[in-house]
């Protein structure tokens, strides 16, 4: 008895449940959260086609009357509202999702000096979200107002600040860096994103500001293509998290229910 006693393995079930199958349930955070997040950067696609295809007279109308060929993303969302405001709404969740698997990752692997510089860059995503969804709210609102440009503005500054914030916290802080968390090629794409991004930037003020001091034919052109490559760039480097969090499953199992596996 003392023998049976100390082998689990030979012990008698105490109830039915024991006798049940364990049945487990694993769903990877990674590849949910990358098909949430990638709905933005599809959308900001459809709205530019779409007004180019429907509305290309109003989306490129410029108060200078400039030749213009290419309308800004705010244009395009304007002339497809419903369609912006559901992919920025449905967005949302996800976003704020990865914000708080930063906030884990970040606390977990970054050195105590810089970990604070971690939190504000996970607010900043926070704060990315809220920009976009009062964007695709008042996606109608004309381009002069001045909700039109405090928005475009605060959307444009949390998007910069947290794309160099996460790839430096990833890059040069975290422990385990992040070629560690899914090789080479997450790096890559990363690294590409965000020179693009910075290198778009600042060409796209300037045509930006050729356009509204010398209303230069295409100027305002050149400006809406280097916002729509920017915001793009930014999108899909949100969608990287299909990479950094890969190993992260949701997890259910009869008797603990669902929980989140480690970061």
């Amino acid at each position: 008895m003392k023998y049976l006693s100390e082998e689990p393995t030979m012990l008698l079930p105490h109830s039915l449940k024991d006798m049940e199958s364990k049945r487990h349930l694993r769903i990877p955070v990674g590849p949910l959260l990358a098909m949430g997040l990638f709905q933005v950067p599809i959308g900001m696609a459809y709205n530019l086609v779409m007004a180019l295809v429907t509305d290309f007279e109003a989306t490129t109308y410029t108060t200078c009357h400039a030749f213009n060929l290419i309308p800004s993303s705010s244009a395009a969302a304007k002339s497809q509202h419903l369609v912006w405001t559901i992919a920025c709404w449905s967005e949302l969740p996800f976003l704020l999702a990865t914000a708080w698997l930063q906030f884990r990752f970040y606390r977990r692997t970054l050195p105590r000096p810089v970990r604070f510089f971690g939190y504000l860059i996970t607010c900043s995503m926070c704060l990315v979200g809220c920009g976009m969804v009062l964007w695709a709210t008042f996606a109608d609102a004309d381009g002069d107002s001045v909700l039109h440009v405090a928005t475009a503005l605060f959307c444009f500054v949390s998007c910069a600040v947290n794309i160099a914030g996460s790839f430096m916290c990833t890059e040069y802080y975290a422990k385990d860096g992040g070629r560690q968390q899914r090789g080479e090629f997450s790096h890559r794409i990363k690294s590409c994103l965000v020179f693009t991004y910075f290198v778009t930037v600042p060409i796209m003020w300037v045509w930006y500001f050729l356009h509204h001091k010398f209303c230069l034919p295409m100027a305002y052109s050149l400006f809406a293509l280097g916002e729509f490559i920017s915001s793009e760039c930014y999108g899909l480097y949100l969608c990287t998290v299909f990479w950094d969090f890969y190993h992260v499953v949701i997890c259910h199992d009869q008797r603990l229910g669902f929980f989140l596996s480690e970061i």
